[in-house]
C-alpha cells in the first residue's frame, strides 16, 4: 500500500498497438541470460504472471521488444495457447500454480529474473516508450534509486473517451533490494533485512496502457468475485510485517464496495481506519471509508472520515472534496461551497486521486445550490471541456441560459467530434434553453442531420416564426413530414389561437394541405375576443383562405372543438371583424397582384407572437 499511488486526468485517448506481427516472424527476447549477479548481467528483465492470456499476450510481447533483455513468465496453470506464445517469443516460462496469492507468484517469477532492474507488467498492459534508449541509459545511472513509479493509462470501452483514468505504480525496481508482500494489491517493499524504506523516483518518458478495466475482460474474468475472494483469504494471514496494520481490512472493504455491498464493506473500512498505525494506510482507510459511507447515505459519518483524513494528510484537497460532498448532501451548500473553493485539484501525497471533472461537477452543483450561478456556470463550461457527456452538456445547457451567457462561450471547448453529443442534450433541455444553442450550432455547422433531427423536437415549442425557421431548413434538406409548424399545430396544450397561427403559416409558407386542414379544425375553438385578431391575421397571410375559415367560426368544426359563445354571437362576431379590415382590404388587387407578392411580406406580422405554453 506505502508505495502503490493513484492519479487522474484527462487528455487524448492513447492508441494501443493492434497488431501482432513481430511475434509471427521472430524471436523477440534473448533465451541465453544465466548470469545473475556480476558486470555481465542484464540491465532490465520483464517479469510477468499469466494464466490464459493468448488474446492479450502478443500485444504485451511486442510493446517489450528491444526494451528488455529478458522476459520470465510463471504461468499459474493456462489451458489455452498462452504458453505456445511465450515460448515462441523467447519468453522463460515456469509452470507453476496459483494458490489466491499475487505477491507469492510474482516472487516465484522474480527468483528467476537476471537483470539489475526489473519490470513487472501484466499480460492486459502494453509499455509505451518512445525512446527506449534513452530510458535504458537513465536505469544505468539510477544512483541511490530503488523503484520508479510509472504512469498507467487504465483504458476502457469508449474509444472516445478523453476521461481516461491514470494511476501510478511502483513497476519497476531494483532486484537485489525489493520484492512483493501481499496476495491481494500487492506491494513492492523493500527485501527482509534491509533497514529504510524504498527510495522511489517518477519514471519519466514512458508509461503503460492497461486495458483490463474494458467491461468485457472484467466480466469475462471476474475480477471482482476474485479480489473479494483473495480479500478474504488475506484475512487470515497475519504478515507479521510493521506497518501493514489494517491492510487486510482496508482491501476487503474495497473489494466488497466494488461489488457493490456498501453496508458489509463500510463495517471492514471502519476495522482498517481503527487497525491502521498511521501514514498512508490510515489516509487510505479514512478516504475509501469516507466515500463509502457516501453510498450508504451515512452523511455525518462521511463527514466525520474526511475531517479526520483532513487533519493527518499533508496535502488537504481530497479531504475537503469528501467534506463537500458530505455538507452539500447534508443540505450545508453555502458550507459545502466554502470547502470547494479551498480545492484546486483532487490528489493528496499519496498520489490517490480523481479526476478533474467529478470536481468540477460537484463544485457546479453546489454553487447552483448556494446560488452562485456565475461560477456554477464557468464550472459547467470546463465540465464539459473535460467530459462532454450528454448530462454534463444539459446541466452546462440550463445553467448558461439562467445567466444569460452566450451559447458560443460553450461552443468554444467543444469540437465537432462532440456536435452529436450536444445536439442529444437538446432534445433533454427546456425548448427555450434548446433553440438559441441549435441556432448558434446551425450558423456554425450548417444543416448538419444532428441539429436538425433535435430541432424536430423541440420547435414546436417555440415562438412560431422560430419554428417557421426551422421548418424552411428541414424543408430545404427534403424533409417535409416533420415539420415543426404542424407539429406545433398539433400540441394541444397550446392555446387554440397559437395552434391556429401555426397551421395557416404552414399552409400559406408552403403550401403544406395539413396546415389548412388543422386551421379549419380548430376554427370553431377560437375564443370570441381572439376572433378579430386571427381572422385580420389571416386576411394578411393567406387570403384565399380567409373566407373559409371565417365560415368554419360559425360552424361545429371537429367533435369537441368548440364553438365558444354561441351560434348567433360568433356570427356576428366574425361579421364584424371582416367590416374592421374592410372587404376591400380582403380582395384588394387582382389574384396574379396578390400572388406575385406571396404572403412573406406579411409574414412578421403573423408569427411574431410567442406559441403559449
Amino acid at each position: 500500500m506505502s508505495n502503490k499511488v493513484n492519479s487522474a486526468r484527462t487528455g487524448a485517448r492513447p492508441k494501443v498497438p493492434a497488431s501482432s506481427e513481430l511475434l509471427g516472424n521472430a524471436t523477440l527476447f534473448r533465451t541465453d541470460v544465466t548470469d545473475k549477479g556480476g558486470s555481465g548481467a542484464p540491465l532490465l528483465s520483464a517479469c510477468l504472471i499469466v494464466k490464459d492470456e493468448e488474446s492479450v499476450l502478443p500485444e504485451c510481447f511486442e510493446s517489450l521488444h528491444r526494451l528488455v533483455d529478458e522476459v520470465v513468465v510463471y504461468d499459474t496453470g493456462s489451458t489455452d495457447g498462452t504458453l505456445d506464445i511465450c515460448r515462441r517469443a523467447g519468453a522463460q516460462v515456469y509452470e507453476g500454480y496459483w494458490d489466491d496469492d499475487f505477491s507469492r507468484a510474482r516472487n516465484a517469477a522474480l527468483a528467476e529474473c537476471h537483470g539489475e532492474w526489473v519490470l513487472w507488467i501484466d499480460a492486459d498492459e502494453r509499455f509505451v516508450c518512445p525512446n527506449i534508449p534513452q530510458l535504458r541509459g537513465a536505469l544505468a545511472t539510477h544512483p541511490g534509486t530503488d523503484a520508479l513509479a510509472v504512469e498507467i493509462f487504465n483504458l476502457g470501452d469508449d474509444p472516445d473517451d478523453v476521461n481516461i483514468n491514470v494511476h501510478r505504480a511502483l513497476r519497476i525496481f531494483r532486484r537485489s533490494r525489493c520484492r512483493w508482500y501481499g496476495s491481494i494489491h500487492e506491494q513492492v517493499e523493500l527485501r527482509p533485512g534491509l533497514d529504510g524504506s524504498v527510495q522511489v523516483a517518477p519514471l519519466k518518458g514512458a508509461r503503460l496502457h492497461h486495458i483490463g478495466y474494458r467491461n468485457d475482460i472484467v466480466v469475462g474474468r471476474d475480477k471482482l468475485v476474485r479480489n473479494l475472494r483473495l480479500a478474504e483469504a488475506a484475512l487470515g494471514r497475519d504478515t507479521g510485517m510493521k506497518g501493514q496494520e489494517g491492510v487486510a481490512e482496508l482491501n476487503m472493504g474495497r473489494a466488497l464496495a466494488a461489488l457493490g455491498r456498501f453496508t458489509e464493506a463500510q463495517a471492514y473500512l471502519d476495522e482498517g481506519v481503527a487497525a491502521a498505525s498511521g501514514g498512508v494506510t490510515l489516509r487510505a482507510a479514512l478516504m475509501f471509508g469516507s466515500q463509502n459511507a457516501l453510498q450508504t447515505g451515512e452523511l455525518d459519518k462521511a463527514l466525520e472520515l474526511a475531517q479526520r483524513l483532513e487533519q493527518v494528510s499533508a496535502t488537504k484537497d481530497l479531504a475537503r472534496y469528501l467534506q463537500g460532498m458530505a455538507l452539500r448532501r447534508l443540505g450545508r451548500s453555502q458550507e459545502a461551497a466554502e470547502k470547494y473553493d479551498q480545492v484546486a485539484e483532487l490528489t493528496n501525497e499519496d498520489g490517490f486521486a480523481f479526476p478533474r471533472s467529478l470536481l468540477r461537477a460537484e463544485r457546479a452543483g453546489t454553487f447552483c445550490d448556494a446560488g452562485r450561478m456565475t461560477d456554477a456556470a464557468d464550472e459547467l463550461i470546463g465540465l464539459v471541456e473535460d467530459a462532454p457527456e450528454v448530462p454534463n452538456l444539459s446541466a452546462a445547457l440550463k445553467v448558461l441560459a439562467a445567466t444569460g451567457r452566450s451559447p458560443e462561450s460553450l461552443l468554444a471547448v467543444l469540437p465537432e467530434s462532440r456536435l452529436e453529443r450536444l445536439a442529444a442534450a437538446l432534445i433533454l433541455v427546456p425548448p427555450a434553453v434548446a433553440e438559441p444553442m441549435a441556432e448558434a450550432l446551425f450558423r456554425r455547422f450548417g444543416p448538419r442531420p444532428q441539429i436538425l433531427a433535435a430541432a424536430i423536437r423541440f420547435a414546436p415549442y417555440t415562438r412560431t416564426d422560430r419554428a417557421l425557421e426551422w421548418s424552411a431548413r428541414l424543408r430545404a434538406i427534403g424533409m417535409d413530414q416533420p415539420c415543426p409548424l404542424v407539429a406545433q399545430a398539433n400540441v394541444d396544450v397550446l392555446d387554440v389561437s397559437a395552434r391556429i397561427r401555426a397551421a395557416v403559416t404552414a399552409h400559406a409558407a408552403f403550401g403544406d394541405s395539413r396546415g389548412e386542414v388543422l386551421a379549419l379544425a380548430l376554427a370553431p375553438g377560437l375564443h370570441l375576443a381572439q376572433i378579430p385578431e386571427v381572422l385580420r391575421e389571416i386576411a394578411l397571410l393567406d387570403p384565399p383562405l380567409c373566407d373559409r375559415f371565417a365560415a368554419a367560426l360559425c360552424s361545429a368544426g371537429a367533435p369537441g372543438a368548440g364553438p365558444t359563445g354561441s351560434l348567433e354571437q360568433r356570427v356576428s362576431c366574425v361579421a364584424a371583424a371582416r367590416l374592421s379590415v374592410g372587404v376591400p382590404d380582403l380582395t384588394r388587387g387582382s389574384p396574379e397582384e396578390r400572388a406575385s407578392s406571396g404572403p412573406f411580406p406579411h409574414m412578421p406580422q403573423m408569427v411574431a407572437g410567442p406559441a403559449d405554453r
